[in-house]
């Protein structure tokens, strides 16, 4: 018996219709030809994020231009399980490769933040949402997440919906793991991670974190991770968690 590989898939930003065609933009036809190594007459998967995804035909097809038929729909849109991220970017390419890591995981918001302790003062977002396109495509998710405005640690927390705790990753907390803060706040819709820079949150910004009262600090264990490691480790600790919620 023949087997049946799962079909290569594109985002696209468009609206997405059975039986409607989409022409294709220069970088669209040379992800498909270079990367995908997919040509006329051949199927792929197609998604935008917001209708779920579809089935489509590659009509024509070169370097500068292509057509597809959205045939029919294989996927409908399903609600994700909210996890969002603040964090510090991370000087060079591990920022990058952690936003590529938490997009796998399922997070669905990213907040970049400044901290006094920040390396990162310009936050290149065609970069990091390329990155996190790349890592839904690849995935199977979708869905992509959203990256928001770079601000200040305050800025961002000003605003913030009191009811999304927070869960603040910090290595001063000894004694309080994941498994405390969930047994001793069952009922709280915990669903945001907090990180801050590989040096740390200064003395003030902690002091400020540990005044509001929808944060929860816990230790990640007896070792002292990178950002990007603890971003990953406890991303993946909340969203086990929440899966058996």
């Amino acid at each position: 018996m023949k087997d049946i590989l799962p079909l290569k898939r594109l985002f696209i930003k468009t609206e997405l219709k059975e039986k409607s065609l989409i022409n294709l933009s220069i970088s669209n036809t040379h992800y498909i030809l270079n990367v995908l190594r997919i040509r006329e007459k051949q199927k792929l998967s197609i998604f935008n994020g917001v209708q779920g995804e579809w089935e489509g035909i590659i009509k024509s097809l070169n370097k500068k231009k292509g057509l597809i038929l959205i045939d029919k729909q294989i996927k409908k849109q399903e609600e994700d399980n909210l996890i969002n991220i603040i964090y510090v970017p991370i000087k060079g390419h591990r920022n990058y490769y952690l936003i590529e890591k938490i997009t796998e995981l399922g997070v669905s918001n990213i907040y970049p933040i400044i901290s006094e302790h920040s390396v990162i003062k310009k936050f290149n977002y065609k970069r990091a949402n390329a990155c996190a396109v790349a890592a839904s495509q690849q995935s199977g998710r979708i869905s992509v997440p959203k990256i928001h405005e770079f601000k200040s640690l305050k800025s961002i927390l000003s605003s913030w919906n009191k009811k999304d705790k927070i869960i603040f990753c910090d290595e001063t907390e000894k004694n309080f793991f994941f498994n405390d803060l969930f047994k001793s706040k069952p009922k709280e819709k915990i669903n945001t991670i907090l990180i801050g820079p590989e040096g740390g949150f200064s003395l003030s910004e902690k002091i400020f974190l540990k005044n509001l009262n929808y944060i929860y600090g816990l230790t990640l264990g007896k070792r002292i991770l990178r950002a990007d490691t603890a971003a990953i480790s406890a991303l993946t600790l909340l969203i086990n968690k929440k899966k058996y919620e």
